[in-house]
This record gives structure tokens, sequence and C-alpha cells, in this order.
């Protein structure tokens, strides 16, 4: 009687060891799909993350090749000028075309202009600036863009054959773009306007030498 007994109590403890393993390994499991969601959840906000902002600079869209042209006409075009301090420099791109090439770089072919004001009351006014044409080489800089080069088009005679050369199949969209002197102003207003809301400017209007003020 008692050897049976023994044998009983050595059945019982198996299958309650049997049970506390089923019940560690369920755990685990539990453990291991809830580490797996963090991650993911981790994952899909590191995602979905805006890109940087290039609002600085009057752009406004998401981008980010996009807005290191903006950035770079704003502060590397503008140095061929005399830009005072209290002045602003604020870019007009208008891009013809973007070409992502087999190492993930993009060439960005337009028409990039800078304008560098005054603030005089509500108004800014245009001091000094200038149009320059071409194809911008963007590189990726850890987690966003810079523009690592710019093939400019040559003025006068140089205009035409180099504009040809940088454009290529894309120099008649090219020229029919640096011709709209109306588009092109539509997207100057529209930069501008973004550009004093998002550096906080108590400006309403711009002004280039001449002629009447653009409000916006």
């Amino acid at each position: 009687m008692k050897k049976k007994l023994m044998i009983l109590l050595g059945i019982i403890t198996v299958m309650a060891c049997i049970g506390l393993t089923a019940c560690g390994s369920s755990g685990s499991e539990e453990e291991a799909t809830e580490a797996t969601e963090a991650t993911e959840a981790t994952e899909a906000t590191e995602a979905t993350e805006p890109a940087a902002d290039y609002s600085q600079y009057g752009y406004t869209g998401t981008d980010a090749v996009e807005g290191a042209v903006y950035e770079y006409v704003a502060t590397e075009l503008a140095k061929d000028y005399d830009v005072q301090e209290g002045m602003v420099s604020i870019p007009t791109v208008t891009i013809v075309d973007k070409v992502e090439n087999e190492d993930g770089s993009v060439d960005v072919y337009g028409s990039f202009w800078v304008d560098n004001y005054t603030v005089e009351g509500d108004t800014l006014v245009d001091q000094s600036g200038g149009n320059y044409a071409g194809k911008m080489h963007v590189v990726k800089d850890e987690d966003t863009y810079k523009v690592e080069s710019f093939e400019q088009v040559g003025d006068g005679s140089e205009f035409e054959p180099t504009a040809k050369k940088i454009f290529g199949d894309k120099y008649d969209a090219f020229m029919k773009v640096n011709s709209d002197d109306k588009a092109r102003a539509a997207v100057r207003t529209e930069t501008v306007k973004n550009f004093v809301e998002a550096n906080g400017l108590a400006v309403k209007k711009y002004q280039d030498y001449g002629w009447d003020p653009v409000e916006f």
C-alpha cells in the first residue's frame, strides 16, 4: 500500500512539473509576442516621423530633396551678394525635373532665384538677387539631404550652349519655365508668404525697386 502511495505521489509530481513547464512556455511566448509588437510599433513610429523642416526657407512641402534645394539657394547662392545683418534671403524655386540615380542621389533640374531683402516696416524691400539655372546634385546626408554640387547655366552667349548641355532632352521644358514670368511671380509670392509666416515677421508685402509693392 505504501509502495502504491509513493508511485501515485510520483505521478502527481511529474504532472505538476509538466504543467509548470507548459505555463512557463506560454508566458515566454506571450512576452516574445509583446516584445515583437513593441518593436514593430517603434519602427512604425520612426517610419512616419516627419522629414526635416525647411519652412524657414519658405518651403512647406515634405520632400527633403526639394527642401535641400531651397536651403542651398537661401544660404549658399545668397553669398554671392552683400547680405547685411538684418537682411533676409528668400529663394524662388521652379523645378523642371528630378532624376534619381542608382546610388540614391538625385539630380534636380530647374530655375533657381534668390532675392535679398531689408525689412522696412511691413514691407520686404528687395536689395539684390539673381537667377541661377542648372542642375543640382543632391545626396543623402545622414537623416536628410544636401546639395553636393551645382552645374550652372552660363550667361550671355554661353547661356544657350550650356543650357542645352546641362538640360539635354529637358531643354525645351526648361526654356518654357524660364520664360514664364507670371508663373514664377506666383511661386515667389507664395514662398515669401511661407517664409514670413515661418519666421514670424510682421510683414504683409514685398517690393522690387521701381515697382509697386506686392501684397500676400
